[in-house]
């Protein structure tokens, strides 16, 4: 009986990990969509910051329930003689306790889209620092020709430009 109950606990238990995990995902997935707004809009520093430091502590609280999945479900795939896989441990409970397949199957949807999130916003800071490059060499010409067009006393050097520079 103590087994059945201490089972029973144990899958409360992952129950309940699954679904902090995903509500933690979810905030994720939106304090990264506020971070690319923030730069798209271009805020402040601070706005930055805060949001960057919200995503830290979601983080930090999501691996500390990754830990806690993680021991349970050793603890229940050695218990249960389970392969210690996703797919292995989603069709032991799709075929026991069809909640717990459908809070892992919304892990892997949410993980996912937070990847997707994560990579727009990769996108948009390279973007960005692209055309920020691309602004610095059209308005610093030595940053093209990797020549000085003045002396160090400021006289012209009369350097011809234009053999180094793109004809179009």
């Amino acid at each position: 009986m103590t087994s059945i109950n201490n089972n029973n606990n144990n899958l409360e238990a992952i129950k309940k990990v699954l679904k902090e995990e995903n509500i933690s995902l979810i905030e994720l997935k939106k304090s990264f969509y506020n971070l690319r707004e923030s730069l798209v809009k271009k805020a402040t520093v601070e706005e930055i910051n805060s949001t960057l430091l919200t995503i830290e502590k979601i983080t930090s609280n999501f691996k500390k329930l990754e830990g806690s999945r993680s021991r349970l479900i050793s603890t229940l795939c050695l218990e249960k003689n389970i392969e210690n896989k996703l797919e292995s441990i989603i069709n032991y409970f799709s075929k026991n306790d069809y909640e717990i397949a459908l809070l892992f199957s919304e892990l892997v949807k949410n993980l996912k889209e937070l990847v997707g999130e994560i990579d727009l916003l990769s996108n948009i800071i390279s973007f960005q620092s692209n055309l920020n490059n691309f602004i610095y060499q059209i308005l610093n010409p030595e940053s093209i020709t990797n020549s000085k067009t003045y002396s160090q006393k400021g006289s012209s050097m009369k350097k011809d430009l234009t053999s180094r520079s793109w004809r179009g």
